[in-house]
């Protein structure tokens, strides 16, 4: 491998994107990778901020030859807005430079090639047809067990998130994340990580916080041992600092970015704004007519932005009904327009296929001339991220740093010479404090009536101002006398809040993840400050719920094909509540067949005075209830995962589902995430599936027969119906690659028995750079996942010793492999419990122990778990098992009596809480679990007979010593520096679990004991 160096930056740089790196782009790669990052990037909109992403890879890349101690650049970038929308700029910016990267691996160019092998040596990766060597994610969402962005410790990763989703995990909270999982998250943002915040000046709570955390990283100063990790890197990223915020070290445009030919000419491009103020109650017609009268001569892309949603939906209603074909009310060039609507509350796939639609009118590559006329509705989301180049804007007055973000859109590129837009306030509006932006919006109106010029237009009198960049520079600087800077009272309210004192005892209560402590602050104070806004939960809809399938089923029938982030939208959890309690909102039932349960479970949430609908809040397939099972209506939580019936309606009312776009998304979404292949066959999705003669006979094959279809008939079915649709629709290409002669699926039986959800084993194709596996995520029942054929405990145990020694040279942590190397021996030792035997064979424990003795082998993990949850129950009854066994507990008791202890204290405690922890327990208590059996085990030379079992100390119990080493280990290595340790350890075993699952190591072992596999 090559030694890359600054040198190659720019030849880097202008094959990734070509064209040359600007000036202050090459002067950041300089200095980053000879140092450190500076604290402060102030550049104005539209100069290439994304492209930090670029210099941290190459940064990484470039010191990928040099001592792991030695290096400073970290592996994870989180690219982060305080925005619903995520910067789809930045994460398709990250995409294309991963795709590229992982094409270079095969067939070059040179600079890119490099820069991949290094990225492969940082990761101690080898070149991989399934895997790029970057990891490239969104956190838009929080959804249980999708977890991948969090898979190795070691692996370079760019994640764009938001600041609720970053700032959660960070703080051991992270919303729609599971407790388990907690730790892992907040350890990998807080160590070896670089968190570029962008547009700062609306996020100053969460930049205060960021900064807070990173002191109590110091282990000179909050820890007594030291690991040798580099803390988190935190860089403020604004197009608006605040007056008086001046940065000397801040990387700013200078002479020579500003001479640049295509720098200059954005920041020179005159925007002007003519001001109009309105009648707040003819808002929503006058913006219409004013985007109407905007290039009614000729084809333009207009944007129009304003504050509320409702607003957004009503001008969208307004111009979708104005532009049609034979309107004779608005100018012929507009006839047939494109009208979209953009606002945050959006399912990501629904966003991905406008923003397809978006690219070629109004995206970074849109034709210099507007060939069709285009309508972009949006509320503020679309201030930040959005990289839209539009011809005209239309604009609700806002604060004048969110006016400024806007007009970051209008003429992007300074494609034309001057542009016109329009900025609309209500009368009211100006005189009153806004919900949104306070009294900036106020103060924002007459700044701009005070400096705007009077000019004459048509006969009428029409105030104009200049909001270009460099033209409201020079305004500003007018103004102020000492910068350009915003001053305060136009800023978003937000900015000029301040988060409360990160105290000591609020971070002792949040490392408490299991099980969770009361009382629990609130860290939403500590991401967005008292002024915070609304938490989000994630909404999804199933066509196989509420038609014709009980509700006392729904959660089983979820649990066959759980929902993923990519099918979800985002709602405030108070619009939601809002709309689940109210009777003006009723649910739509027309065209979804029977509805009779549907409508007797929305009779009886009536009833109750709570919820009006019913559905499933998704936690986990043994976690979740029904809508009407939680104990009061505010029993949602930040994060929360809510599945509705289809014929429940509400998307409209909720968010947005573009017109035309199918409501139920699961195959597709499911695909998406995960990369495997899942089909639904079941009379609920009959409606939902094209006519045909094969099709009408798979349905009827599959769900009315007591006996399910052999192995070569599910073929045979699945070919003829995908020859009959071809891959035109979801459900065509999902049957196309079912059918294939060498795909492995897997058949689960509805809960009613009239259906089944086909699954692959393993993933089709390269759906995406972030098609990555989902890990273990502390559920407590063996993996559910299609493993070829069951992995040996012996063998397990040695898999993981490779796999944590592997990860222990290539991070940062001295002195510690021999505590590791022992924890991975001994921690899935309780697995030998008998009753545990036979869950994973799916028997009960005397024909289990009996196969075991026989061999002399025990299993570590199964060749697969039922999926639904009552066959998981009914499994775990056969064997004859407690709820909530732990078997990492009983892995504790075992390590103890193993005499592998080194003897040291410090040593020995760290060892057995990486035991008792590994599935993400014990921190600070175990759970507690009545079993009143408790038979002997032996493994490993080790015995702990019944007796000798009934008198240790319960691992639940307060005695156990299992907490008091929590906190000793915390006072040790820190609140995020344990969790790190645990990380380190936690990802070895799922990424070994993940290699046994897709048959990448464990061959060996099968040929070695023929008799288990058999």
């Amino acid at each position: 491998m090559a030694d890359l160096t600054i040198g190659h930056f720019d030849e880097f740089f202008r094959t990734m994107n070509g064209h040359e790196p600007y000036p202050w782009q090459a002067k950041l790669a300089e200095e980053v990778t000879s140092g450190e990052w500076p604290s402060t990037i102030d550049l104005p909109t539209g100069c290439g901020k994304t492209a930090c992403i670029d210099v941290a890879i190459f940064a990484l890349a470039c010191q990928a030859t040099m001592a792991v101690e030695q290096r400073v650049a970290p592996r994870r970038v989180f690219f982060c807005v305080n925005r619903r929308v995520i910067v789809d700029e930045a994460y398709d910016r990250a995409r294309r430079l991963a795709w590229r990267l992982w094409e270079a691996e095969q067939s070059g160019p040179a600079p890119l090639a490099e820069v991949a092998a290094a990225l492969r040596s940082v990761a101690g990766a080898h070149p991989s047809p399934k895997m790029p060597p970057i990891d490239v994610l969104e956190l838009r969402g929080g959804i249980y067990r999708d977890n991948r962005w969090a898979r190795s410790i070691a692996q370079p990763t760019i994640v764009c998130t938001t600041i609720d989703q970053i700032g959660s995990r960070l703080l051991f909270r992270g919303y729609g994340v599971s407790s388990n999982s907690a730790p892992i998250q907040a350890a990998l943002i807080a160590y070896d990580s670089l968190v570029l915040l962008d547009e700062a000046h609306i996020s100053n709570p969460f930049l205060e916080t960021l900064n807070s955390v990173r002191r109590y990283l110091d282990p000179a100063k909050w820890s007594e041992g030291k690991l040798g990790l580099r803390p988190m890197t935190v860089v403020a990223m604004t197009a608006t600092p605040p007056k008086g915020a001046s940065n000397p070290s801040a990387i700013s445009l200078g002479p020579a970015d500003r001479a640049h030919a295509e720098l200059k000419r954005r920041l020179g491009a005159s925007k002007l704004a003519n001001l109009r103020l309105i009648d707040d109650r003819k808002l929503v017609g006058d913006a219409v007519a004013e985007a109407i009268k905007l290039g009614s001569t000729d084809p333009a892309a207009i944007g129009i932005i304003v504050n509320r949603v409702a607003t957004a939906k009503a001008v969208f209603e307004n111009l979708l009904a104005a532009c049609t074909e034979s309107n004779p009310r608005v100018p012929a060039v507009h006839s047939g327009a494109v009208v979209e609507l953009v606002i945050g509350s959006m399912r990501p796939l629904d966003r991905d296929v406008q923003a397809e639609r978006l690219a070629s009118i109004v995206g970074p590559n849109r034709p210099a001339i507007t060939e069709k006329t285009s309508f972009v509705v949006s509320t503020q989301c679309l201030e930040v991220g959005a990289d839209y180049d539009f011809d005209a804007l239309v604009t609700e007055c806002a604060s004048l740093d969110a006016l400024k973000q806007r007009f970051g859109r209008l003429n992007r590129a300074g494609r034309l010479k001057q542009t016109i837009a329009v900025i609309m306030a209500g009368k009211k509006s100006v005189d009153s404090e806004d919900a949104i932006y306070g009294e900036a919006l106020g103060h924002t109106w007459r700044w701009l009536d005070g400096h705007a010029k009077e000019i004459t237009v048509n006969g009428r009198k029409t105030k104009t101002i200049d909001l270009g960049i460099h033209a409201l520079g020079e305004e500003l600087r007018i103004h102020t006398g000492d910068g350009s800077q915003i001053p305060g009272e136009m800023l978003t309210p937000s900015s000029s809040t301040n988060a409360p004192v990160l105290l000591t005892p609020y971070i002792d209560l949040w490392c408490q993840t299991s099980p969770r402590p009361v009382p629990d602050p609130d860290v939403a104070l500590f991401l967005h400050g008292p002024d915070r806004g609304e938490t989000d939960v994630q909404v999804c809809w199933r066509g196989d719920i509420g038609s014709g399938s009980p509700p006392e089923q729904w959660c089983d029938v979820i649990s066959l094909l759980p929902p993923t982030a990519t099918e979800c939208m985002r709602v405030p959890i108070g619009r939601l509540r809002a709309w689940l309690t109210s009777d003006d909102a009723q649910p739509e039932l027309a065209g979804r067949g029977d509805t009779d349960l549907l409508g007797q479970a929305q009779e009886e949430s009536r009833q109750s005075g709570r919820f009006r609908v019913d559905g499933v809040v998704w936690r986990g397939s043994e976690r979740s209830k029904r809508l009407l099972e939680l104990h009061e209506g505010d029993d949602l939580r930040p994060g929360d995962t809510i599945v509705l019936p289809v014929a429940a309606g509400g998307w409209n009312e909720l968010g947005h589902v573009p017109p035309g776009a199918p409501i139920d998304i699961a195959e597709r979404a499911s695909y998406v995430a995960h990369g495997r292949v899942a089909l639904r066959i079941h009379p609920s999705m009959n409606e939902s599936w094209p006519a045909g003669e094969a099709l009408r006979h798979l349905l009827d094959r599959a769900t009315h027969s007591d006996e399910p279809p052999t192995d070569p008939e599910w073929r045979n079915l699945l070919a003829a119906a995908a020859d009959e649709l071809g891959t035109g629709q979801t459900v065509g290409w999902c049957l196309q690659c079912l059918s294939a002669a060498s795909c492995r699926f897997r058949a689960e039986c509805y809960p009613d028995k009239r259906g089944w959800v086909l699954t692959t084993r393993d993933r089709v194709g390269s759906n995406s750079v972030s098609g990555l596996p989902a890990l273990d995520d502390g559920e407590d029942a063996p993996s559910r996942l299609n493993r070829e054929a069951p992995v040996l405990l012996s063998d397990h145990a040695d898999h993981v010793v490779r796999a944590v020694e592997h990860t222990l040279c290539l991070v940062r942590l001295e002195g510690l492999t021999a505590v590791f190397r022992t924890a991975a021996k001994l921690h899935d030792l309780g697995k030998a419990d008998e009753r545990f035997q036979a869950l994973m064979r799916r028997t009960d424990r005397t024909d289990a122990w009996l196969v075991a003795g026989l061999s002399g082998e025990l299993l570590a993990k199964s060749d697969g778990m039922p999926l639904s949850l009552d066959e998981h129950i009914a499994a775990r009854q056969r064997a004859g098992i407690p709820g909530g066994f732990r078997h990492e507990t009983l892995s504790l008791q075992l390590a103890e009596l193993s005499g592998q202890l080194s003897g040291t204290p410090e040593g020995d405690d760290l060892v057995l809480h990486l035991i008792a922890a590994h599935h993400g327990f014990a921190r600070p208590f175990a759970p507690v679990v009545l079993d009143d059996e408790l038979p002997g085990v032996r493994v490993n030379g080790i015995s702990l007979s019944s007796r000798d079992r009934a008198q240790l100390v319960p691992a639940h119990r307060p005695d156990s010593g299992i907490a008091e080493r929590f906190w000793s280990l915390t006072r040790r290595y820190g609140w995020w520096g344990l969790a790190y340790l645990e990380a380190v350890f936690r990802l070895s075993d799922q990424q070994t679990s993940a290699a046994e699952d897709q048959g990448e190591i464990g061959i060996a072992d099968r040929d070695r004991h023929p008799e288990v596999f058999a």
